[in-house]
């Protein structure tokens, strides 16, 4: 049996480690575990915190990280913690150390991940000679491409997040007023994320002055999926609204008629609300082309730790290309 390789999906918020095994292709995780960022100091301590629980000391690593890898190391977008792979390859004195962006693993992931790894929000027949677009709302908003081949697939990251929000309805003009007071420039992350959810219902709470259930997205999350507090439904009911949007229009950029796969931590945790959403509705309102985009199916990850198997899986084809 080939040699245990560590793999982690680091968040803002959470990094989740795990071992994977790779044989003839085929990716197993075992001794998944998760760790929130704010107990630890450095992803080092965390990742060394991990190999001690499972008591193993692989030889190979890849990390998949939230944010754009440059020089060899990631800048968290929305975390204290950095990342660098001189440092981590000392500490862990591993052999080969790989890094990779979070949503770029999440892509490479897709293909390794069974059919009850995910559910359909809008089934269509799709174009599989087109790109597949993977969209997710977490800590923050990730976009990456799976651009099909003569022979297999190419994963392409992006900042597609950061692009400028566009509002359509009045309501969503005064959200982003409210946003630009802090932020003078409004990515559609700034909606699209846990903040960003926070950001919606602090604007609906100001603007119908009404008390503000919570300034943890979770929380506002949990009081929607209750049912307990109206402006925490209709603030989960924007958030999906405009993912719809973001998303459709992410497709008409990119040509991803090959389908849409939505991850991140945030909507399994309001599957009930996101299903019954008018998701689909905003996905497909763009005019003179909603047939384009009409033609896409999307599907939503509800596994956990799915990213971990695209980090398996770039360190296998990094290998492979030795």
């Amino acid at each position: 049996m080939a040699d245990p390789v560590l793999v982690a999906d680091i968040g803002g918020t959470n990094a989740r480690f795990g071992l994977a095994e790779i044989i003839s292709g085929s990716i197993s995780i075992r001794d998944a575990q998760n760790f929130r960022a704010e107990d630890f100091e450095t992803v080092r301590d965390a990742a060394g915190a991990y190999l001690e629980a499972v008591r193993e000391h692989p030889q190979r690593a890849c990390f998949a990280a939230a944010g754009p890898v440059r020089d060899d190391g990631v800048e968290f977008t929305n975390s204290r913690w950095r990342l660098r792979k001189n440092e981590i390859t000392a500490a862990l004195s591993l052999c080969r150390f790989l890094i990779v962006n979070d949503f770029y693993a999440l892509a490479a992931g897709v293909g390794h991940l069974g059919d009850d790894a995910f559910i359909d929000v809008k089934k269509a027949p799709g174009d599989p000679a087109a790109p597949q677009l993977v969209i997710g709302p977490g800590t923050g908003l990730g976009q990456a491409l799976i651009v099909p081949l003569d022979k297999g697939s190419k994963v392409i990251a992006t900042e597609g997040g950061h692009v400028t929000f566009a509002p359509r309805t009045d309501e969503e003009f005064a959200v982003m007023k409210f946003i630009a007071r802090e932020h003078p420039r409004v990515s559609a992350e700034r909606l699209l994320s846990g903040r960003g959810l926070v950001n919606i219902h602090r604007a609906l709470c100001a603007l119908s002055d009404t008390r503000r259930v919570s300034l943890q997205a979770d929380e506002i999350t949990a009081a929607a999926v209750a049912g307990q507090y109206p402006i925490a439904v209709k603030a989960v009911n924007m958030f999906c609204e405009v993912l719809g949007r973001v998303a459709g229009d992410a497709v008409l950029a990119t040509g991803a008629r090959g389908g849409v796969v939505l991850g991140g931590g945030i909507l399994p945790k309001i599957q009930e609300i996101f299903l019954a959403s008018a998701f689909v509705d905003r996905f497909i309102d763009k005019g003179r082309m909603q047939g384009y985009v009409d033609a896409v199916p999307v599907r939503m990850i509800v596994k956990e730790g799915a990213a971990l198997y695209g980090a398996a899986a770039a360190i296998e084809a990094l290998e492979n290309d030795d």
